[in-house]
């Protein structure tokens, strides 16, 4: 059982931070985009861009093994329930939105090994074609509806959790340290939080026209900011943001309470 524990404390920290590593590309990339007047990039188009440098690929199948390591503990905590949400409707959507989780990370780390094996590239998007696909589906408008009501409630959930700090007691460190970690998370969160609202309301707007075209990623998000009135400021405030979230991450690779619980 100590082996277990400790294997699974490994398993979630390695996976917090390949998580991590992902969104301070993602930001780091739209702040250069706000700056350099060039188009804003998703994850993926972050992994396109960690491709083209010495020893890249190397580097994608080590975040591809990093992320699949966060989608085996996203299923440990929506299993076993370690986190002790419960059975009541409330927890049951927050082990819920941890199986998407789960999913969408599996789903990431799928596409560093095909990009960093060449079967694939950054031009993509994986929400448009899985809106179409759906639509075509019996009840496929009102199915990409639910599944767009779900994103945005994601994004509703991170910035509760940014704004009402819900995030600190998971973390183990040092008041010192808290009086830097605490806001750098709840800027973080929030960012992450309102990619995810703008997400769900294209993929409902996609539902609604019935117009696949009309989803759109973190990435068509990040250029429809890009494209508004003080669309730089905007996409430049955006991309310090997801630099945050990465910094969260990275931070919950350190201190963040990670156990089994009663589990094993």
């Amino acid at each position: 059982m100590t082996y277990t524990r400790s294997g699974v404390r490994w398993i979630a920290r390695i996976g917090y931070a390949a998580r991590g590593l992902v969104y301070v590309t993602v930001g780091v990339l739209a702040i250069n985009a706000a700056l350099e007047f060039e188009q804003a990039r998703d994850v993926r188009g972050a992994m396109q861009e960690i491709s083209t440098h010495s020893g890249g690929q190397i580097a994608l199948i080590g975040l591809a093994v990093g992320l699949a390591a966060y989608s085996v503990w996203r299923l440990v905590q929506t299993t076993l329930d370690v986190d002790e949400h419960g059975w009541k409707p409330g927890g049951l959507v927050v082990r819920i939105g941890l199986l998407v989780s789960a999913i969408m990370h599996a789903s990431l780390a799928f596409a560093c090994v095909e990009i960093a094996m060449r079967l694939s590239d950054s031009n993509s998007k994986p929400v448009q074609s899985a809106v179409a696909r759906t639509l075509d589906w019996p009840f496929g408008p009102t199915l990409v509806v639910i599944g767009g009501v779900i994103i945005a409630g994601a994004g509703i959930a991170h910035i509760h959790k940014g704004w009402s700090g819900g995030f600190r007691r998971w973390f183990d460190a040092p008041a010192a340290a808290m009086r830097w970690i605490d806001p750098v998370s709840r800027v973080g969160l929030i960012a992450r939080g309102l990619l995810f609202v703008g997400i769900g309301a294209f993929v409902i707007n996609a539902a609604l026209t019935l117009d696949a075209s009309e989803a759109r990623g973190i990435e068509g998000v990040m250029l429809w900011v890009q494209e508004q009135s003080y669309g730089r400021l905007l996409l430049g405030a955006l991309g310090l943001g997801v630099l945050a979230f990465g910094a969260y991450s990275l931070i919950e690779a350190w201190v963040r309470r990670v156990g089994l619980g009663r589990a094993v």
